[in-house]
Protein backbone atom coordinates (compact mmCIF):
# COMPACT_ATOMS: atom_id res chain seq x y z
CA UNK A 1 0.00 0.00 0.00
CA UNK A 2 1.31 3.41 -0.88
CA UNK A 3 -0.35 5.27 2.00
CA UNK A 4 0.86 3.75 5.27
CA UNK A 5 -1.57 5.78 7.35
CA UNK A 6 -4.40 3.62 5.96
CA UNK A 7 -3.25 0.48 7.76
CA UNK A 8 -1.33 2.12 10.60
CA UNK A 9 -4.59 3.55 11.93
CA UNK A 10 -6.03 0.03 12.34
CA UNK A 11 -5.92 -1.57 15.82
CA UNK A 12 -2.68 -3.49 16.35
CA UNK A 13 -3.30 -5.25 19.68
CA UNK A 14 -6.15 -7.25 21.17
CA UNK A 15 -6.66 -4.52 23.75
CA UNK A 16 -7.06 -1.90 21.02
CA UNK A 17 -9.35 -4.26 19.17
CA UNK A 18 -11.53 -4.73 22.24
CA UNK A 19 -11.71 -1.03 23.08
CA UNK A 20 -11.79 0.42 19.57
CA UNK A 21 -13.13 -2.59 17.70
CA UNK A 22 -16.78 -1.95 18.35
CA UNK A 23 -16.58 1.70 17.27
CA UNK A 24 -14.26 0.79 14.40
CA UNK A 25 -16.56 -1.88 13.04
CA UNK A 26 -19.60 0.40 13.24
CA UNK A 27 -18.02 3.46 11.71
CA UNK A 28 -15.54 1.96 9.30
CA UNK A 29 -15.67 -1.78 8.63
CA UNK A 30 -12.84 -1.59 6.12
CA UNK A 31 -10.11 0.91 5.51
CA UNK A 32 -8.68 1.18 2.01
CA UNK A 33 -9.44 -2.44 1.21
CA UNK A 34 -8.30 -3.67 4.61
CA UNK A 35 -10.68 -5.05 7.18
CA UNK A 36 -10.20 -5.97 10.82
CA UNK A 37 -10.85 -9.47 12.07
CA UNK A 38 -10.67 -10.47 15.72
CA UNK A 39 -9.73 -14.01 14.70
CA UNK A 40 -6.55 -13.05 12.81
CA UNK A 41 -3.40 -12.56 14.82
CA UNK A 42 0.30 -13.24 14.77
CA UNK A 43 3.10 -12.84 17.25
CA UNK A 44 6.76 -12.01 16.87
CA UNK A 45 9.47 -13.38 19.10
CA UNK A 46 13.18 -12.62 19.04
CA UNK A 47 16.30 -14.33 20.28
CA UNK A 48 19.34 -12.26 21.12
CA UNK A 49 22.73 -13.92 21.08
CA UNK A 50 26.26 -12.65 21.42
CA UNK A 51 28.48 -12.53 18.37
CA UNK A 52 31.61 -12.38 20.51
CA UNK A 53 31.23 -15.78 22.13
CA UNK A 54 31.53 -19.19 20.59
CA UNK A 55 30.67 -22.58 21.99
CA UNK A 56 33.51 -24.17 20.05
CA UNK A 57 36.13 -25.05 22.66
CA UNK A 58 39.05 -25.06 20.21
CA UNK A 59 38.28 -21.64 18.79
CA UNK A 60 37.44 -20.17 22.19
CA UNK A 61 40.74 -21.48 23.54
CA UNK A 62 42.59 -19.77 20.72
CA UNK A 63 40.71 -16.48 21.10
CA UNK A 64 41.46 -16.48 24.85
CA UNK A 65 44.92 -18.00 24.55
CA UNK A 66 46.49 -15.69 27.16
CA UNK A 67 44.29 -17.20 29.88
CA UNK A 68 45.78 -20.68 29.39
CA UNK A 69 49.06 -20.32 27.50
CA UNK A 70 49.96 -23.93 28.32
CA UNK A 71 47.19 -25.05 25.92
CA UNK A 72 48.30 -22.78 23.07
CA UNK A 73 49.90 -25.51 20.95
CA UNK A 74 46.85 -27.75 21.32
CA UNK A 75 44.47 -24.88 20.48
CA UNK A 76 46.47 -23.94 17.39
CA UNK A 77 46.31 -27.55 16.20
CA UNK A 78 42.54 -27.70 16.90
CA UNK A 79 41.88 -24.63 14.73
CA UNK A 80 42.33 -26.73 11.57
CA UNK A 81 39.39 -28.93 12.55
CA UNK A 82 37.07 -26.09 13.62
CA UNK A 83 34.06 -25.64 11.35
CA UNK A 84 34.74 -22.95 8.77
CA UNK A 85 31.53 -21.08 9.61
CA UNK A 86 32.75 -20.52 13.17
CA UNK A 87 36.16 -19.32 12.00
CA UNK A 88 34.81 -16.76 9.52
CA UNK A 89 32.31 -15.46 12.09
CA UNK A 90 35.29 -14.53 14.26
CA UNK A 91 37.70 -13.77 11.42
CA UNK A 92 39.14 -10.52 12.73
CA UNK A 93 39.45 -11.82 16.30
CA UNK A 94 41.08 -15.04 15.07
CA UNK A 95 43.58 -13.18 12.90
CA UNK A 96 44.34 -10.77 15.76
CA UNK A 97 44.99 -13.72 18.07
CA UNK A 98 47.26 -15.44 15.55
CA UNK A 99 49.33 -12.33 14.88
CA UNK A 100 49.53 -11.53 18.61
CA UNK A 101 50.84 -15.04 19.24
CA UNK A 102 53.40 -14.52 16.52
CA UNK A 103 54.46 -11.15 17.93
CA UNK A 104 54.62 -12.21 21.57
CA UNK A 105 56.60 -15.36 20.76
CA UNK A 106 58.98 -13.75 18.28
CA UNK A 107 61.95 -14.74 20.47
CA UNK A 108 61.38 -18.43 19.66
CA UNK A 109 60.12 -20.40 16.69
CA UNK A 110 58.00 -22.77 18.80
CA UNK A 111 54.63 -21.66 17.36
CA UNK A 112 55.73 -20.27 13.99
CA UNK A 113 54.75 -23.29 11.89
CA UNK A 114 51.45 -23.76 13.75
CA UNK A 115 50.51 -20.08 13.29
CA UNK A 116 51.56 -20.23 9.64
CA UNK A 117 49.45 -23.37 9.09
CA UNK A 118 46.48 -21.69 10.80
CA UNK A 119 46.82 -18.63 8.53
CA UNK A 120 46.98 -20.88 5.46
CA UNK A 121 43.89 -22.72 6.70
CA UNK A 122 41.99 -19.42 7.08
CA UNK A 123 43.05 -18.15 3.65
CA UNK A 124 42.02 -21.50 2.18
CA UNK A 125 38.61 -21.19 3.84
CA UNK A 126 38.05 -17.75 2.36
CA UNK A 127 39.18 -18.99 -1.05
CA UNK A 128 36.43 -21.63 -0.87
CA UNK A 129 33.26 -20.71 -2.78
CA UNK A 130 31.19 -21.13 0.35
CA UNK A 131 33.03 -18.30 2.15
CA UNK A 132 34.17 -16.16 -0.79
CA UNK A 133 32.05 -13.21 0.39
CA UNK A 134 34.42 -12.95 3.40
CA UNK A 135 37.23 -12.00 1.04
CA UNK A 136 36.28 -8.33 1.44
CA UNK A 137 36.43 -8.76 5.23
CA UNK A 138 39.94 -10.18 4.92
CA UNK A 139 41.01 -7.34 2.62
CA UNK A 140 39.58 -4.75 5.00
CA UNK A 141 41.41 -6.43 7.88
CA UNK A 142 44.71 -6.30 6.00
CA UNK A 143 44.29 -2.66 5.02
CA UNK A 144 42.78 -1.27 8.22
CA UNK A 145 43.64 -3.51 11.18
CA UNK A 146 46.79 -5.48 10.42
CA UNK A 147 49.66 -4.19 12.55
CA UNK A 148 51.98 -7.13 13.23
CA UNK A 149 55.27 -5.53 12.24
CA UNK A 150 57.31 -8.68 12.89
CA UNK A 151 55.02 -10.92 10.84
CA UNK A 152 57.11 -10.43 7.71
CA UNK A 153 59.72 -12.85 9.12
Amino acid sequence: MEDASTYLSLPSTRHQMDTKGSTFSRSNSSSGGLSVSSRDSFSISTLVCSTKLTQNVGLLGLLKWRMKPELLQENLEKLKIVDGEEVVKFLQDTLDALFNIMMEHSHSSKYDILVFDALIYIIGLIADRKFQHFNTVLEAYIQQHFSATLAYK
